[in-house]
């Protein structure tokens, strides 16, 4: 029988302001498997490898492995010390269980979402965590460019676009619970213009935090923590 109810969140929605600290938080003394890991590698090296993800996320874990399916990219973080697996994430095995998986602004791109989240979630040691970062569709930018203007400035990688309470949906499936839900946005710096936005986002996002140009969501398997 087909329900009629609304999806209500398990978590109330929180704004960071620095989402990375609660990433990195989680990932303390974990076994991590990054997914996604070598996205714009070639930007962090040599010169800013510090803010790359993956290295921070080796900075605090106990075990960090990495899954990219960008050949390339993987290849190019080999040529600087850094093996990472050339992994599908809808198909993987890794023959093995992690305590916290983590998907920072992946699963816009792949093309079975459902699919990749219950591969991972095969993946998850007991009480393990599935972290996944995406950008927020109900971004005030968006939402503006799409009352006001022709298009609506959607990345050509780009195949999906989910709110909160889809990944709510996902969870319920697969026996995951949503933990948490935190909406936030990136300072862009890149020009002047980028940064008085990004800006005007999180002033926006104190009041209405759905206005945040990402967000992020934790789901977690049964079992110890």
């Amino acid at each position: 029988m087909q329900r009629s109810e609304v999806v209500t969140l398990n978590a109330n929605p929180v704004v960071l302001s620095d989402p990375f600290v609660f990433m990195l938080n989680l990932a303390n003394g974990k076994r991590v498997l990054n997914v996604g890991a070598s996205g714009g590698v070639e930007h962090y090296f040599p010169r800013h490898v510090d803010t790359w993800l993956h290295h921070r996320l080796k900075k605090v874990a106990s075990e960090v492995v990495g899954i990219d399916i960008d050949a390339e990219s993987v290849a190019f973080a080999a040529r600087h010390g850094v093996k990472l697996l050339l992994e599908d994430c809808e198909t993987c095995q890794l023959d093995r269980a992690f305590d916290l998986i983590v998907m920072s602004d992946v699963i816009e791109h792949v093309n079975a979402p459902f699919q990749a989240i219950k591969n991972l979630a095969r993946h998850l040691s007991p009480g393990g965590r599935l972290l996944i970062t995406t950008p927020n569709p109900t971004h005030y930018g968006l939402v503006v460019r799409a009352w006001f203007s022709s298009h609506t400035h959607v990345y050509y990688d780009h195949v999906s676009a989910f709110l909160p309470e889809h990944f709510q949906v996902m969870g319920n499936r697969l026996g995951l619970s949503m933990n948490d839900v935190v909406f936030f946005s990136h300072l862009d710096t890149r020009s002047m213009s980028n940064h008085m936005k990004s800006r005007l986002a999180r002033l926006l996002g104190r009041l209405l935090p759905r206005c945040h140009g990402s967000f992020m969501v934790v789901l977690q398997a049964k079992g110890r923590t």
